[in-house]
């Protein structure tokens, strides 16, 4: 290569180089933009590819299993739990159930315990499965969902919100309670010529509010808002105390009704025994305070057994001896006492180890009970006046209720006392628990008249109707009306800010 090659060479190189200088700002942010975009894309990707897959996982654990339990049973048990044997009948209707309400929430965000209860009533009117075959197994588990759904709730409690509010919770409690009650007595003797008794002891089933159904709802609304009221408490606290009514007044007129003695004993317990659960429950519960201890490395654990097995034992032992809605109560009042002692030990309340092990049983149970519940309701075409009829009783009950909760609420703003009545419509999970119980009650003793047996046939379809009706509309209700009526108090939020 000549010095004039060499030159030429030289020169350009340095054009080159320059050229790449001047150019190279421009490609690098336009390529470093393309890479971010293409990045965030790809993030975007993976996390929807991530939960997808632990969403898939997680069924896919549950199908397993599931299998696995039933190839167990199928073991140990033999033909009995084969694919058509009498006990997979029931298991297989629970697994639909789940399956369906969940598909149900999914697509839908409508409570899956919809899905779970007409996944019971088709089973029941294709003729695959009635409950009423299986009394002895319908009726043990009835005695242990009030145990896990009361137990859950209650360890929400704030005992000193309640005591400071008790004015507010009381009547918001009690008295909408009442005026329901009161009034299905009064229409059910009237037009279907019920004797009182059995109008009341539908009116007490009838008459309790779902707070479960709502919850996570009413949580979500007032997160992070500066609102006058706590929410939660207000709705949990005298939501819990309705549902306290409704179990223990059942649980003493159902006992009043189907079990005999001498009548003094019968009205003294019927005068008893709500008291008597409160002192057992509070009793059992302060015990918790002390057992096991803190400094105790299995203390999780036991604590978790403590109340739940010392619920079990309470329910059983009550409902053995006729001393129905002890129990219940007890196990409301053992569960907000513990709660209060543990929130000392950095327990916080609906937030600690006790309630994450009642939510999962309760999602064990949930399907299986809406289920076999769906399968006493037998669709005929001569029901048709009692469920017209049930209709008509189920909107003047409702205007009852809402009607009297709007007016006991007169200390709150308009749009609050609004939420209150939207919050106040959904009937569900007590009613669910206990609408066929007089129904195993009777088939259980073998011996019984046929009008009674109606009484208790209706009883359980008025139920099954209301739980339809009222539970998706006071679920959106709730939902959608809910970031309307509880918006921002402006007053409050210039004293946080201050």
């Amino acid at each position: 290569m000549n010095e004039d090659d060499t030159l030429l060479v030289t020169i350009l190189k340095r054009e080159s180089t320059v050229m790449r200088e001047s150019i190279t700002p421009e490609i690098t942010f336009n390529y470093n933009s393309d890479k971010k975009t293409i990045e965030d894309d790809v993030k975007k990707e993976n996390k929807f590819c991530g939960a997808a897959t632990d969403t898939l996982g997680h069924y896919l654990i549950l199908v397993i299993l599931g299998l696995a339990s039933w190839g167990l049973l199928w073991c140990a048990f033999g033909e009995e739990w084969s694919w058509n044997g009498r006990w997979f009948k029931p298991a297989v209707v629970a697994a639909i159930a789940f399956a369906a309400g969940e598909f149900l929430q999914m697509t839908t965000s409508l409570p899956p315990l919809l899905a779970a209860i007409l996944t019971g009533i088709t089973a029941r009117n294709v003729g695959y499965l009635d409950m009423r075959e299986y009394t002895e197994l319908d009726s043990f588990m009835r005695k242990i969902y009030p145990v896990i759904i009361l137990g859950k709730g209650s360890l929400g409690w704030n005992l000193s919100y309640m005591k400071k509010n008790w004015q507010q919770v009381a009547a918001l409690g009690v008295l909408p309670w009442t005026a329901e009650v009161a009034t299905m007595a009064v229409c059910m003797n009237l037009l279907l010529g019920y004797p009182w008794l059995w109008g009341c002891l539908l009116g007490s089933i009838y008459a309790s509010v779902s707070c479960p159904v709502l919850m996570p709802t009413v949580v979500k609304l007032t997160a992070g808002k500066n609102l006058a009221r706590n929410w939660p408490q207000l709705i949990c606290t005298a939501g819990g105390t309705d549902t306290a009514l409704s179990v223990g007044v059942f649980g003493v007129l159902h006992s009043f009704i189907m079990y005999d003695g001498d009548d003094a004993y019968r009205y003294i317990r019927a005068a008893c025994a709500l008291l008597l659960g409160v002192v057992v429950g509070v009793s059992w519960g302060s015990v918790a305070k002390f057992l096991p201890r803190c400094r105790d490395p299995y203390v999780t654990e036991l604590r978790v057994l403590f109340v739940v097995v010392g619920g079990l034992f309470a329910n059983f032992l009550t409902s053995q001896y006729g001393w129905g809605g002890t129990g219940g109560i007890a196990v409301l009042a053992c569960n907000a006492t513990a709660a209060k002692h543990w929130a000392k030990d950095g327990w916080r309340l609906n937030n600690n180890p006790a309630s994450t092990a009642y939510r999962v049983m309760w999602s064990a149970v949930e399907p299986a009970l809406f289920a076999y519940t769906g399968t006493f309701f037998v669709m005929r075409s001569s029901i048709s006046k009692v469920m017209f009829l049930g209709f008509g009783i189920l909107v003047i009950c409702l205007a009852v209720r809402l009607t009297v909760s709007f007016l006991v609420c007169s200390n709150l703003q308009l749009r609050e006392r609004l939420f209150v009545c939207c919050a106040w419509v959904p009937k569900s999970i007590v009613e669910a628990v206990l609408c066929p119980v007089a129904i195993n009650a009777l088939l259980s003793r073998g011996q019984y008249d046929a009008q009674t047996m109606e009484y208790a046939e209706h009883l359980m379809r008025m139920t099954v109707q209301a739980i339809l009706v009222t539970t998706p509309i006071g679920y959106l209700l709730t939902s959608q009306l809910g970031p309307i009526l509880l918006k921002e108090n402006s007053k409050v939020v210039k004293e946080s800010e201050a």
